[in-house]
């Protein structure tokens, strides 16, 4: 009878190995999401600013562009008919081949 109380004590021991490896698979996972969860949070926040700095920059420039056509507005008209002029016959050239 011996033995098979070794064995049951074995067994309780084993079962009580399991459930704490379990145990801290766990915690082990949790900490991992939580890790991964604060860094899509400080990526998510680097590419608001990011996206934000994108759109201020966008808006500078359209103000400065706006400001430099009122400042001159034959010079900005003269080199949107020379753009518009250089497209035409470039597309010109693309269409004949």
């Amino acid at each position: 009878m011996g033995s098979t109380d070794d064995l049951r004590k074995e067994l309780d021991k084993l079962k009580a190995d399991v459930a704490r490896l379990r145990e801290l698979g766990s915690e082990k996972m949790h900490a991992m999401r939580d890790s991964a969860e604060d860094e899509m949070q400080r990526r998510r926040h680097a590419l608001r600013q990011g996206v934000n700095a994108g759109w201020e920059r966008g808006r500078r420039a359209k103000a400065d562009m706006e400001d430099e056509m009122s400042a001159h507005p034959y010079a900005s008209f003269l080199a949107a008919v020379g753009v518009g002029f250089l497209l035409a016959k470039l597309l010109d050239i693309a269409t004949k081949r």
